[in-house]
């Protein structure tokens, strides 16, 4: 980003401002307010008592006349004396009129965001908050996401969560939680021997679609008051900002004591209402794209930010960077990415390379509504334009998706059910879409999220069902198991990211409802009940995962394994084989998926001498890093399921080591 405040370009009305003060500057003695308003004609603070009109004791305590600085666009006050937990907001005027605002750069704020709040950050820290690190992996491709709500996580009464923690933060902090009345682990402590590396969760920053004093609705959260704040409905006190930051902070805390870490799922691309933002309160007109005097929508939400504008490219960094850096969150997946230009996104990932360069960025590389952005096709965060990103910004690889499983909500087949149409999407999938035979939309595997289901549309159980026209959320048809099993190979035996919608692994059902984004509780929570009804499915993905992180290839980020890799597909089987250089692990793994009704005869190629004898490690039955068989090339592999073989000369070697 340009330090030069008088920068200007074509998309810039104003003189925008470089420093890095603006909101509120505490100290026990004084706090400093800035906000950038170069159109203003007027700015005015105001101090209350609480966060909103309605609570008992509401009184203004202050109002102050802000100074202007025509040089920088700011306009400041200070005001002595300790002001922690004392709520305030701008009263602005402009050429438009005058509106009472929250801070763009709240910090915490009072119940429904009504007002911003000053709170001395430090007292918010939990005990040990100190010694808290981020969980930061080498590689991208070593990150395998499992993707929550807080609400859908712990909101059940399966999930043994103590009931005023249920839906909240707080939930993430419950070790040793169990469904009753038995010992089958849940939440953390099931996450825990799962083996992922990481939590995706749908939007926990102050979002206006739920009431947080009722905190009866339900939604996703997809719709952004305040960016910088958290949410107060996942707090036990949304009245009082400093509680729903300490809560956070205690989740995350728990969570990387486990060795988890958090990806927070942003929404930068559009605001909850156009009218109330304090973005277009505070300066209208400016921090989203407009065209003839109208709001651009490829959002598909009724606005879009303009994130090609300095001062919102500058806010989105700012805000990441505080997000990393106080609350220790370990990456971000971007929604609607192909809102955001690209020198937008390749600046944010310079910004926190220089906190660390293993925070995790990747979005969605599309928008809701193409012809409405406002910005060339040229310039948006496309996969049509992947390689003039950085190779460390993901994206979701929706061509690999739609092959796994066919259409996302109708009862089309993909790979899994038997499709032979899909193989080609497929095959570039697994090859982490960097493939120059296969097609190579991404720089390197580390920009390619692998994926079948996430929270938008069919849960992929439900998408199962669906296309073979099966009612029964309850089943356990083997078929439809297999065809789950398969999608879980294709996704943690591909290069790429792994990525996977919470309780994928147990057939999670949300009734067939392809857009619960604001159905109830009783749609969208987790039954934890599924996992031991499913319990051999969710054992089949422990053992996947566990072979990944066994064999590196399988999460290299480089195109090193894409050239090193063979693949062949035959009409009925694909087998995917990986040659690997790393000392202490198998030195060769092949991967065979048969999709068919038929038992089929793989074919196993590879550029490289192929080994003599292999090894089983994952059937149609289970899957692991110990061997449940060996493999000889006359051998079939049986209807709707896969085989993982490694060569069985360095698995001996490497038995026998650890004996």
């Amino acid at each position: 980003m340009s330090t030069n405040a008088f920068y200007s370009n074509k998309n810039e009305a104003y003189i925008t401002y470089p420093g890095n003060d603006l909101g509120y500057t505490y100290t026990p003695e004084s706090t400093t307010f800035k906000v950038w308003a170069p159109s203003a004609e007027q700015v005015l603070l105001k101090l209350y008592t609480t966060g909103s009109f309605y609570e008992e004791g509401a009184q203004v305590i202050g109002i102050k006349q802000m100074l202007y600085d025509a040089t920088t666009g700011v306009w400041s006050a200070t005001i002595d004396g300790d002001l922690h937990k004392t709520y305030y907001t701008y009263v602005i005027k402009t050429e438009k009129g005058t509106h009472e605002t929250q801070d763009v750069y709240s910090k915490a704020v009072g119940v429904n965001s009504a007002r911003s709040e000053i709170v001395d950050l430090a007292s918010t820290n939990p005990e040990g908050w100190e010694n808290d690190r981020h969980v930061l992996l080498d590689k991208p491709n070593d990150a395998i996401v499992w993707e929550v709500h807080v609400r859908d996580f712990s909101s059940s009464d399966t999930s043994g969560v103590s009931r005023e923690h249920r839906g909240k933060f707080l939930a993430f902090t419950e070790k040793d939680t169990v469904i009753p009345f038995t010992c089958f682990p849940t939440c953390v402590n099931y996450l825990k021997k799962l083996g992922v590396t990481h939590v995706q969760l749908n939007p926990v920053f102050d979002f206006g679609s739920v009431d947080e004093i009722t905190g009866v609705e339900y939604n996703w959260g997809y719709d952004p008051v305040n960016y910088n704040v958290p949410e107060g409905s996942y707090s036990t006190d949304p009245y009082h900002g400093e509680v729903r930051i300490r809560e956070f902070k205690e989740m995350v805390k728990a969570l990387h004591e486990e060795g988890i870490g958090i990806i927070m799922d942003v929404v930068y691309n559009h605001v909850f209402s156009t009218k109330d933002s304090p973005f277009e309160k505070t300066v209208p007109g400016y921090y989203f794209r407009m065209q003839d005097g109208k709001f651009l929508n490829s959002s598909g939400c009724g606005n879009v930010t303009a994130t090609d504008k300095i001062m919102f490219r500058k806010f989105m960094i700012d805000s990441l960077r505080y997000w990393t850096e106080e609350y220790h969150i370990d990456g971000f997946r971007f929604d609607l990415m192909a809102c955001h230009d690209i020198e937008t996104m390749n600046e944010i990932r310079a910004e926190l390379d220089k906190i660390d360069k293993r925070i995790i960025l990747y979005g969605e590389p599309w928008t809701a509504n193409d012809g409405e952005n406002g910005i060339s096709g040229e310039d948006c965060c496309n996969k049509a334009n992947a390689k003039k990103l950085s190779s460390r910004i993901g994206m979701f690889n929706d061509d690999m998706r739609h092959g796994i499983k066919g259409g996302s909500d109708d009862d089309s087949k993909g790979f899994i059910q038997g499709s032979t149409h899909s193989a080609y999407n497929v095959i570039a999938g697994m090859m982490g879409a960097s493939s120059v035979t296969f097609g190579n939309w991404a720089n390197e595997p580390s920009q390619c999220v692998t994926y079948a289901s996430a929270h938008d549309n069919l849960t992929l159980w439900d998408k199962i069902l669906k296309s073979n026209w099966c009612s029964d959320f309850d089943t356990t048809d083997e078929l439809y198991i297999r065809q789950n099993e398969l999608s879980a190979v294709l996704v943690l035996m591909s290069l790429g990211i792994s990525f996977f919608l919470a309780g994928e692994e147990f057939a999670r059902t949300k009734q067939g409802d392809h857009n619960s984004y604001k159905s109830p509780d009783s749609i969208n929570s987790i039954n934890w009940t599924r996992a031991v009804r499913y319990r051999k499915l969710v054992d089949y993905y422990k053992g996947l995962i566990r072979i990944r992180k066994a064999f590196s290839p399988l999460r290299d980020n480089t195109t090193k394994a894409v050239n090193d890799g063979y693949i062949v597909y035959n009409g009925q089987s694909i087998s995917l084989t990986l040659r690997n250089t790393a000392e202490g692990e198998w030195k060769m793994l092949s991967v065979i998926i048969n999709n068919s009704d038929n038992p089929c005869q793989p074919q196993i190629k590879s550029q490289y001498e192929l080994p003599e004898s292999w090894v089983i490690l994952a059937d149609k039955d289970e899957a692991g890093t110990e061997a449940i068989g060996t493999f000889s090339p006359d051998m079939q592999v049986s209807p709707r399921s896969a085989l993982v073989i490694v060569d069985k000369e360095s698995y001996d070697k490497l038995s026998a080591a650890k004996e």
